[in-house]
């Protein structure tokens, strides 16, 4: 076999495996959208998703914006509402009109995890707000709001949003075991076994 050849074959391989390689579909804001509405999503931004659906395809992805998101805050001027938000939420534009879910979920030690998907379909021009609360207790809970002016006083204020409907069970997910090894108190595994996860 020629030196050619062989050169070809040993490349082939790596060529064709890149469809294996991990992808990541991020959530990208409309960029020309004349009256859009606008999103705030609340804690844990790293495990946060926004999907819209238009004409049957579904588009969207991780609000993260980049392989090693770093930065944990996109604040683009959104009213706070009496919030002291300082770190770790992301706000954006969407598309109205079209059926949207946002995908939260809460990460904590030994791959102990729960998640809720919402659906809604915003009007332009209006304010959405999802903040996610910690598993840690055993549950995590969604608190869908929208942003709006009090009418006696201008100033903004969170309004439980009733528009939103659930994937699953509502609001509120029990946090489980993505690994069941972990359910046992006593199994402690040496950490280089689980990279990136808090064994203890």
């Amino acid at each position: 076999m020629s030196t050619r050849s062989t050169f070809c074959l040993l490349l082939l391989p790596m060529f064709a495996g890149c469809q294996y390689l991990p992808h990541t579909d991020y959530f990208v804001a409309p960029a020309n959208e004349p009256n859009p509405a606008w999103i705030r999503i609340v804690n844990f931004t790293q495990h946060a998703a926004i999907y819209q659906l238009a004409d049957g395809v579904k588009t969207g992805g991780v609000v993260r914006t980049g392989p090693l998101p770093f930065i944990h805050t996109q604040d683009i001027g959104m009213p706070k509402a009496g919030q002291n938000l300082t770190w770790d939420y992301y706000e954006s534009t969407i598309r109205p009109g079209l059926e949207t879910s946002v995908y939260m979920a809460w990460e904590g030690s030994r791959t102990r995890t729960c998640f809720v998907t919402a659906t809604f379909t915003p009007e332009a021009g209006r304010y959405y707000q999802f903040r996610l609360t910690s598993g840690s207790t055993g549950t995590c809970t969604l608190y869908p709001t929208l942003i709006e002016r009090d009418e006696t006083s201008a100033k903004w204020r969170l309004v439980p949003n009733k528009e939103v409907t659930y994937k699953y069970r509502g609001p509120t997910a029990k946090t489980f075991y993505t690994n069941s090894q972990f359910e046992d108190p006593n199994y402690q595994p040496a950490p280089e076994l689980y990279p990136g996860v808090d064994v203890n």
